[in-house]
């Protein structure tokens, strides 16, 4: 019996991100001119990242840094 592990199959939907890797989408907030950025297998294989990059003069921005602290 083989010890090795048995490879994962690739989603099509990881496949889809892995295209769009880097991509950055308009949109994300309401009150600036927000972009969404997309990072496949940042975190690892099959774990995807969307991050939303606000202008530093955002109102909704600067709430949420104020909340996490």
């Amino acid at each position: 019996m083989s010890n090795r592990k048995k490879l994962r199959r690739t989603s099509p939907v990881s496949m889809l991100f892995r295209s769009q890797d880097g991509a950055r989408i308009p949109g994300g907030c309401d009150t600036c001119n927000a972009y969404q950025v997309l990072q496949a297998d940042h975190h690892g294989p099959n774990l995807h990242c969307i991050s939303v990059h606000h202008d530093d003069w955002c109102p909704t921005y600067n709430a949420m840094k104020v909340t996490a602290r």
